[in-house]
């Protein structure tokens, strides 16, 4: 990349009572390869020492700095952020999550290849642990382009730590909406904002794990009721705009409404739970009986297969995804695939995870 084609990226991190994670993260940042940064860290009122921690860490690394406000919730810090931010672009992080050295590098190449490089990149995620373990990853979709209609049908970026994005269309689309917050549903506000651009802008994709999404407890992801109230009040509006999406958006707002039971299930969270289970039964009679059904119909397609495979002695034949980036395995740090580690290719798995945040 020559030096009249490196802008500058500002990195955007909202911190709330973040000190247990906002340390691992400022390195993950500080570590890319790509140097041409502006890093800003919006304490969201912390009660903790976020502020203290980030304002010590812009010591070592002096293109660092600490912005303050009164609570106001991540999608205000986000535009906080971008409001004071001086770069072309803008690559927002949670401060819990990781970035692999050369994402940002990788994503600005990509961006600086549509024309006038007006374009947004996104990669595919690691999910992590408290500890920074890799558990899963995100399905390796290949949407490019005009990537709209997928996106309302999935959340495939599933995450706030992912892309890199220019800053004045983030401005033309009016920002993160913090709206979501006062209404008491708080959670969708990057999805909101990736459909805003995703509407006239091409997306890239950088086909590699560069982002370590970190799953907790405590974390916004984890509360289900409020993050479907929320994807409700996101999707609305889209409705009435798209009318003859409807149908989509009914299906992907079910299709999520399942991935956060599963999840509750998988984590024996019983509070979710007890508030999932009716509000899906209420809300969605006849779509859970097609559902048990497909996975009823699926099961046994499972076990003809398994029949199948010991009669004739052979396994049957699986569709590929194949790709070069090295598979994230579960039980290892995310920080290990900072090393040059061999690719390899995978099968459609059962370890592939999704999300909001």
């Amino acid at each position: 990349m020559t030096a009249a084609a490196r802008p500058l990226v500002t990195v955007v991190v909202p911190a709330y009572n973040a000190e247990k994670t906002l340390l691992e993260t400022l390195r993950s940042i500080s570590a890319q390869s790509y140097n041409k940064l502006e890093i800003l860290v919006v304490d969201d009122g912390s009660r903790d020492g976020t502020f203290e921690l980030a304002h010590d860490y812009s010591l070592s690394d002096t293109r660092v700095r600490v912005l303050r406000q009164e609570n106001g919730g991540v999608a205000r810090a986000r535009n906080h952020g971008v409001r004071e931010a001086r770069g072309l672009y803008i690559a927002p992080v949670d401060a819990d999550d990781l970035w692999h050295p050369s994402k940002i590098e990788r994503q600005l190449e990509a961006v600086l290849k549509f024309p006038g490089g007006n374009g947004v990149a996104y990669n595919w995620y690691a999910a992590i642990d408290e500890n920074g373990i890799i558990f899963g990853h995100s399905r390796p979709v290949m949407h490019q382009g005009n990537i709209f209609e997928p996106l309302l049908r999935e959340n495939f970026i599933g995450n706030g730590s992912t892309p890199l994005m220019p800053r004045a269309e983030i401005l033309r689309c009016g920002g993160y909406d913090a709206d979501l917050r006062d209404s008491g549903a708080e959670g969708c506000e990057d999805l909101k904002l990736y459909l805003a651009l995703a509407e006239t802008l091409p997306f890239a994709l950088i086909p590699d794990f560069l982002t370590g999404y970190r799953f907790t407890r405590g974390n916004m992801s984890s509360n289900a009721h409020r993050m479907l109230k929320s994807y409700a009040l996101v999707m609305a509006p889209i409705a009435d705009r798209y009318p003859h999406l409807a149908r989509d958006i009914e299906v992907s707002q079910f299709n999520t409404a399942c991935w956060y039971f599963k999840k509750a299930f998988h984590d024996d969270d019983y509070a979710q739970l007890k508030k999932l289970a009716p509000m899906m039964a209420r809300k969605y009679p006849s779509r859970l009986i097609v559902h048990g059904l497909r996975q009823s119909w699926r099961q046994v397609k499972r076990q003809g297969i398994r029949i199948a495979k010991r009669v004739l002695g052979k396994p049957p034949a699986r569709t590929k995804i194949r790709f070069t980036a090295a598979v994230p395995q579960a039980g290892s740090a995310f920080s290990d695939r900072f090393g040059n580690l061999p690719a390899r290719e995978t099968t459609s798995p059962d370890l592939f995870t999704g999300g909001l945040k």
